[in-house]
Formats: C-alpha cells, sequence, structure tokens
C-alpha cells in the first residue's frame, strides 16, 4: 500500500460504492479518485473528532445565520441541511458542462422568442402544436405581451445526473423562478469558514462573479436612463419554501424584497408603496410561477400576484425576469424535440443531452413505453405536488392498469423519461470517521451576461441519504452539498478598485421602505419590548417568591402574581394564591406563563410573533440581530423549577437588551428605525402606566416594597439608591419612573423619543399636522398637567394620579391607532372578477 492509499484509507474504510453505479468519490476498483486525494488527506490529518467539531460549527452558523428551508405542511422551519464533504469536480470536466448549458440556455431563449413570437417551429412542424398549447405552460394572455428584439431570459437552472458510465444528462429546466442559487452561495460561505485552508489550497472557482453578472444583467432591463433604476425581489412571502433565500439574494444583490402587497399598478407602471410616498419600479427579479403573477388576466384568486402588470409589461414601463410565461420551457414533453429544435434554431448538435424523453402524445411512444415498464418513469409533462411521477416497475398489475387509463385519458399531459441510475457520493455522517453513501442529483445555474450566457462555476448538489432513492428533493429529506470546480491553474485576484466607470454618487439615506416593512418593524418594537416587560416582571416575582419568609413578603408576591395576572391578560388565578403552601401549584402556572406558546400574553407567546415579524423583514436585519433573534427562540428552560424558569428569564431580559443595544448603535437613522422605536416606546409606555396603574389597585401609595419592586422591574433601583439612599418614599419613586428625562425607562424619556419618531416619520408629507402628531400633542398637554409634586399636594393623590395616568394611557392608544390609520393600511381592496382562472 503506497503512501497517497493508507492516507486516504481512515475516511475510505467503510464507504463501499453500489456496483453499476457511477460513484463521485471512487473507481470501480474500490480507489479514491485523483482529484479527491488532497481532500481525504486533510480531512484524515484533522480527525474525528476535530472533524465532528467543526460539523457542530457548521450547524451553529447555519442556525446564527437563519438559513432555514420550509417543508410544506410542517410548521416549523428546518434549518438547512449541509454536508462538509464537498462535491469535486476538475476544470475539463466542467468546461464541457458549462458550454452545453450555455447553449442549452440559448435555445431555450430562441424557443421562447418564437412561441410568443412568429411560430416558426409549429409552422414548419418541429413540434406539435400539442406539446406547447394543451400539455400546459403556455399562456395566451402573455403572446401580444412582449417584443423580444432587445430582451432575453435572464437566468436559469437545470438539474443534471450521470448514467451508470458517468455522463451527464439533463433531467429538467427551472425556468420561471429558479431557485436554489443562494443556498449555492450560502453553502460556499460555510464551508470557507469551516475549512478555511483546505478552502484556499483547493484552487476552487469563485462563484461571486456569477452573482455581479447577474446584478449587472437585471440593471440593464431597466428603460430608465434619467435616474437610477428600482429593481425588486417579488417573493410569495416568509410562507414560501425557499423565502430565505428570497431575502439573502434581495441582500446581497442589494435590491428591495417585495410582496404583492407592496406593489400597485398605476396608469400602466408599477410603483413600491412605501412611506414617503409611491415609487416606480424599473425590474421585478421574481420568484413568484407565472399563473399567480396577475389576477386580472391569468389565475383570478390569486394573492401573490400584482393586478394589472401584464398592462404594465405590454407598455414597456417594467421588465420582469424571467418573463411572464416562460414558464412552458418547463416542460418536459419538450424535451423529446430539443435535439432538432437546436440544429433548427442554433445549427447545432445539442451539447448536453437530455435524459431519453417519450412525450406521451405519441402514439407509439406509449406502446414503447409499456412494453417496457421496467427502463421508463411516467411524469406529468408540467411538475405537479399533485401528480407525481410514477416508476412503472413498482407497480402492480392493477396499478399499472389504472395509470394506463389515466394516460390514455389525457396523453398530451405526460411524459415517460428513461430512469437513470444517477451518481452516488460521500455523506459526512458527523458520529465517526467514515463516509457514509448517498444518491446525488446536480443543479446548476446560467445567467446573461454581455458575452451571451454565463455558467456559476459551482452549484447545489442535493443528496438523499438513501443510496436507492429515485426522487431527490429537499421536500424529501434531502440535504445539500457544495459543488467545487477545482482551477487547473492559480486563479487570477480580482481587483476592488474602480474601473473605468462612473463615480458613484454618496447617498446619506436609503430608498424608501414598504408599508408592510414599517408595520413589521414597528410590531417587531413592540412585541420584543413586550416580552422584555414581562420576562422582567416575571423575574421580579419569582425573587420575591424565593426570598419569602416574613409574613409581608409573603403579601408582597401575593400583589406581584395579581399584577401579572392583570397584565398578562388572562386568568392564571394568580389572585387566588395567598401563602408559601401554594408554592407549588403556582409553579406550573409560572413556568406556563414564561413558554406556553398558545395562551395569549405569555411570554413565549409574544417572543414567536416577535421572531415571525423578524423574518417578515428577514433581508433587513444584520447578521449580529439574527444571531440574537437565534438565540432568543431557541432558549428555554429545561424543566418547570424556579431557578431553570429564573435563569431562562435573566436570559431573555439579557438578550432583549443586547437587541436594543445593536438597534441603537448600529442601525442608521432612516425610516425602519424610527418605526421600530416608535413601536417599542408606545408599548413601554403603556406598559410602565399599566403596570402602575395594576400596582394602585393592590397597594397604597405609601407600600414602600411594591414600590422598590417597581425599581427593580424597570432597572433604575441602583440610581435611585444612590440619589435617595435607602429611603423609599412614593413621591421620590413616582417622580424617577415617570417624570424624570434621564431615566430612559421613564415615562417623560419615551415621550420625548415618540415626539421625535412622529416628527422623522411625517417630515415632508403634509402642510397640516398629521393625526398622528396632533394625538402625541395631546398626549404631551395632558403629561404636561402634572408633576410628582402637585400630584402628592392633592386632597387623595393617590385617586388623581389614577385618573391621570387612565387618561395617559388612553391618549396613547390612539397615537398607536392613528400611526396605523395612516402608514400601515397597505392592502388595496380588491374584487374578484372571476374563477380561479381569471
Amino acid at each position: 500500500m503506497n503512501q497517497r492509499t493508507s492516507q486516504a484509507a481512515n475516511l475510505l474504510s467503510g464507504y463501499k460504492p453500489a456496483p453499476g453505479v457511477y460513484d463521485e468519490l471512487c473507481l470501480a476498483d474500490g480507489k479514491s479518485r485523483d482529484k479527491y486525494e488532497f481532500l481525504l488527506r486533510t480531512l484524515n490529518h484533522l480527525g474525528g473528532a476535530e472533524l465532528r467539531r467543526r460539523k457542530e460549527d457548521s450547524l451553529r452558523v447555519l442556525k446564527e445565520s437563519g438559513v432555514t428551508y420550509n417543508v410544506y405542511g410542517d410548521e416549523r422551519e428546518r434549518v438547512w441541511g449541509l454536508d462538509l464533504f464537498p462535491l469535486l469536480m476538475d476544470s475539463k470536466e466542467w468546461d464541457g458542462i458549462e458550454r452545453g448549458l450555455a447553449q442549452r440556455s440559448e435555445l431555450l431563449n430562441e424557443i421562447l422568442k418564437d412561441v410568443y413570437g412568429p411560430k416558426r417551429s409549429l409552422y414548419e412542424k418541429k413540434i406539435p402544436h400539442e406539446v406547447l398549447f394543451q400539455s400546459g405552460g403556455f399562456l395566451r394572455a402573455c403572446a401580444p405581451v412582449y417584443d423580444f428584439t432587445n430582451f432575453r431570459l435572464a437566468f436559469l437552472a437545470t438539474d443534471i445526473s450521470r448514467d451508470s458510465q458517468g455522463n451527464f444528462y439533463v433531467i429538467g429546466d427551472r425556468v420561471q423562478a429558479p431557485s436554489g442559487s443562494g443556498y449555492a452561495l450560502e453553502n460556499r460561505i460555510v464551508l470557507s469558514r469551516i475549512f478555511p485552508s483546505l478552502y484556499r489550497d483547493s484552487q476552487v472557482h469563485r462563484v461571486a462573479l456569477y452573482f455581479r453578472a447577474l446584478r449587472k444583467t437585471l440593471n440593464s432591463f431597466s428603460s430608465n436612463r434619467d435616474r437610477e433604476p428600482l429593481t425588486i425581489l417579488l417573493t410569495p412571502g416568509p410562507g414560501n419554501e425557499t423565502y430565505f433565500e428570497h431575502a439573502y439574494l434581495a441582500g446581497y444583490l442589494g435590491y428591495t424584497l417585495a410582496q404583492a402587497e407592496d406593489l400597485t399598478v398605476r396608469d400602466n407602471k408599477v410603483y413600491l408603496k412605501t412611506i414617503e410616498g409611491l415609487q416606480q419600479v424599473d425590474v421585478i427579479f421574481r420568484r413568484v410561477d407565472d399563473w399567480y403573477m396577475d389576477p386580472l388576466e391569468l389565475k383570478g384568486d390569486s394573492l401573490l400576484g400584482v393586478p394589472g402588470i401584464l398592462g404594465a409589461v405590454r407598455a414597456g414601463n417594467v421588465t420582469v425576469a424571467n418573463p411572464i410565461g416562460s414558464g412552458f420551457l418547463e416542460n418536459r414533453a419538450i424535451h423529446t424535440y430539443l435535439p432538432s429544435l437546436c440544429k433548427f434554431y442554433l445549427g447545432e448538435d445539442l451539447i448536453l443531452p437530455n435524459v431519453p424523453t417519450l412525450w406521451m402524445g405519441d402514439e407509439n411512444s406509449r406502446k414503447e413505453v409499456f412494453s417496457n415498464p421496467h427502463k421508463y418513469a411516467i411524469k406529468p409533462a408540467i411538475r405537479s405536488p399533485l401528480d407525481p411521477s410514477v416508476f412503472l416497475s413498482t407497480l402492480k398489475e392493477k396499478e399499472m392498469s389504472e395509470l394506463r387509463t389515466k394516460v390514455e385519458a389525457r396523453p398530451e399531459r405526460y411524459v415517460a423519461q428513461e430512469i437513470l441510475s444517477g451518481s452516488t457520493c460521500p455523506i459526512f455522517s458527523g458520529d465517526s470517521e467514515e463516509l457514509l453513501i448517498g444518491k446525488s442529483v446536480l443543479r446548476t445555474f446560467t445567467c446573461l451576461s454581455e458575452n451571451g450566457y454565463t455558467c456559476m462555476p459551482g452549484g447545489l448538489v442535493r443528496v438523499s441519504p438513501k443510496a436507492d432513492e429515485l426522487i431527490i428533493t429537499n421536500q424529501r429529506g434531502a440535504i445539500s452539498k457544495d459543488l467545487w470546480i477545482l482551477a487547473s491553474e492559480e486563479k487570477k485576484e480580482f481587483s476592488l478598485l474602480p474601473g473605468q466607470i462612473g463615480r458613484m454618487p454618496i447617498k446619506r439615506k436609503g430608498s424608501g421602505i414598504p408599508s408592510r416593512v414599517a408595520d413589521n418593524m414597528f410590531w417587531m418594537g413592540r412585541y420584543a419590548e413586550r416580552a422584555e416587560n414581562m420576562s422582567r416582571l416575571l423575574r421580579e416575582t419569582v425573587h420575591k417568591i424565593l426570598e419569602a419568609e416574613e409574613s409581608y413578603e409573603k403579601e408582597q408576591f401575593s400583589m406581584l402574581l395579581g399584577i401579572l395576572d392583570q397584565l398578562a391578560g388572562y386568568n392564571l388565578g394568580f389572585f387566588e394564591t395567598n401563602g408559601l403552601d401554594s408554592l407549588d401549584s403556582i409553579r406550573e402556572k409560572i413556568f406556563q406563563l414564561a413558554t406556553s406558546p398558545y395562551s395569549s400574553g405569555s411570554i413565549r407567546h409574544d417572543l414567536n410573533f416577535f421572531v415571525g415579524t423578524t423574518k417578515a423583514v428577514r433581508d433587513r436585519i444584520s447578521d449580529d440581530t439574527r444571531y440574537l433573534i437565534s438565540r432568543l427562540e431557541s432558549e428555554a428552560p429545561r424543566n418547570s423549577s424556579y431557578d431553570e424558569v429564573l435563569e431562562y428569564l435573566q436570559k431573555l431580559v439579557n438578550l432583549f437588551a443586547s437587541l436594543s443595544g445593536l438597534a441603537n448603535e448600529s442601525m442608521s437613522r432612516e425610516t425602519g428605525y424610527f418605526f421600530l422605536d416608535m413601536g417599542k416606546r408606545l408599548e413601554r409606555s403603556q406598559f410602565l402606566t399599566r403596570l402602575i396603574l395594576a400596582t394602585m389597585e393592590r397597594a397604597s401609595l405609601y407600600n414602600k416594597s411594591m414600590f422598590e419592586s417597581l425599581l427593580n422591574v424597570n432597572d433604575i433601583r441602583i440610581t435611585y439608591r444612590r440619589r435617595y439612599k435607602y429611603r423609599i418614599e412614593a413621591e421620590s419613586v413616582v417622580d424617577i419612573l415617570i417624570f424624570d428625562e434621564s431615566n430612559p425607562r421613564s415615562l417623560a424619556f419615551q415621550l420625548e423619543r415618540l415626539r421625535e419618531n412622529t416628527l422623522f416619520s411625517s417630515s415632508g408629507k403634509d402642510e397640516e399636522i398629521s393625526e398622528e402628531i396632533q394625538r402625541l400633542t395631546d398626549v404631551l398637554v395632558r403629561f404636561g398637567e402634572e408633576d410628582a409634586k402637585r400630584i402628592f399636594e392633592y386632597a387623595d393623590p393617590a385617586g388623581g394620579l389614577r385618573r391621570w395616568l387612565e387618561d395617559i394611557h388612553a391618549q396613547l392608544k390612539s397615537v398607536s391607532d392613528a400611526v396605523a390609520t395612516k402608514y400601515f393600511r397597505y392592502v388595496e381592496n380588491q374584487v374578484r372578477l372571476g374563477g380561479p382562472y381569471g
């Protein structure tokens, strides 16, 4: 055994490729391929313990970055699955794939232009008309829309797989809204962090140039030359399986992430509805499928599209990439005719072949397929989750008969594809030094550039942990790998210095934010503050329970429990508790108040709503903020003991304090920040007034222990003691909690910040005083009518304070309502003109 073989032996000791299937790592004799030798030596040198640690690190990085994939039918977001063992390909093999993908993209673009234009291929009978017009995908509403003289497909994704000899075949194209490129980029970033030296020394082609070319192409699609074009990324929303990728790419490319309700069409122009007003959209980078894009002309009950957008495209006022209607290119039936169409349009042979495909609309094809069922899988021409692929060899006689009847009823809607063996590849289990075997399929990405179509030098590898799996999708539990294209020579460094281009103008303010985003930022601030406030109050209560020994101390925590009951908004029965004998019974109620996701008013309930709002604005949240949010989402007490709950509450308070610090020190003072802070200040003001009112219902103004608890909950006890030593007096406590503008948790401080926020949000919009400013002015006037000294000069100071705080609380609610009315009513009323089909 030579040195090279021995160095690779550890990882390969249990790796046994299946006979008759191409394996990415090993040759037929079980020896590793040359291109993997350096990788295997490096991983063996690290050792099993270090590899397990780095796998844990990769999972931590994915969680902290919020990299998720939504599985339909599962309410939970799943952390993206990434295997640490990359798939390698040398430059020579990749060059052939790259040329084939570029040619395929050019061919599909020509087919798109022809089918929605002169239809030469139909008149010259290069493809049956049933393939295009009866098997699905073609949209008649789009036929008069496009002038393809200067417009082309911007980007595509192509799935490829190997046969038993290792030859690559195309198994499908994604054209409407191809997904996966963002995950491929994130995979690359994570692996380069986990194995920095290995990545650097392996001479891997970089993928960033692909995204640079894509961004430049999309910008060039704008017909506007008078101002900087506005490009948005249109997403179906947080419920979509790949929503993380939408937000990630929007941030990476510098685009505004928008949903359908953020857009409106006026005079055949598409506008983004922002707090600052309507802003005309020039280019839409869409992640919404064709059929849902325009409820006026396509699917009538769609809420994912923009009514009237096809009219704006016809008028040439907006460009949608890829064009609405391009989804017919995903029709598998076209694969049957691509070799001849390539000759017809390009005068060339198809470089990258399709998996052998038979269109079932042809009678001879049906006979061939059902005579050789072991060779074929029946698939719908247009993908549908309601009509999955069927492998004929797995069917019993009755099932085969039923399928044949179904296909012969609408044969033009189905194809049969030969079954590829695919390729196997290694998976690092993380539990040992051994490699497991999985089945893989590769998704590649192509985009339009200045010099034609260019390919991402890498891709997204999907791997099923089952080596005999025939269908490999993320929805069915596949994990991912990064594809490394190994450079044949040392890579050149790219300079980041300015080239021969115009200088970018300096900006100190971003473009306007959609009303939906402002709404979510506002409630992000409110829910964070709400959960933090309840955490502080519950923490103080648990402290008092654990410290209670004398009867007056028992009475105090009983009062705190009653306040919790009132402020949480639902009846836990705390007010019935009296004495230490009930500690065991109230412990479970406290645990419920801290952790129940279904009880409105609980900390976990508010925390979950906070996390939900952050996901809706994921593209506007920094990495550090996402890390803290992931910590908040994952923290939980291990059991219901007081010590565990207390530790949990302390972590929450610290994490929320860190979030506040990040917002104050890292967020630029633009629109999003002011709405976030506005929500926070309104919530803190209302909580403080409710807390003092609830305290006064259960204790007199001269209950020093309760006023000390108020100081603790509002984190001002140290300052108070420094000023007043150890004397707890009602007047001084009321002053520091309500009127002291130097206290960042006082009511006076919140009102001043609210005044600044509302002045910013309303600046330059209306000549008349806006409603929210008027409402806040009323609050400030009422607030200025009292001070601590005047209140305690009344014959009934408690009554006067109560009535005054009730007025303030009611007026604060009117401020919140006025803000919502002016800024957050962004959904236009839609009238359904027809059924689901327009």
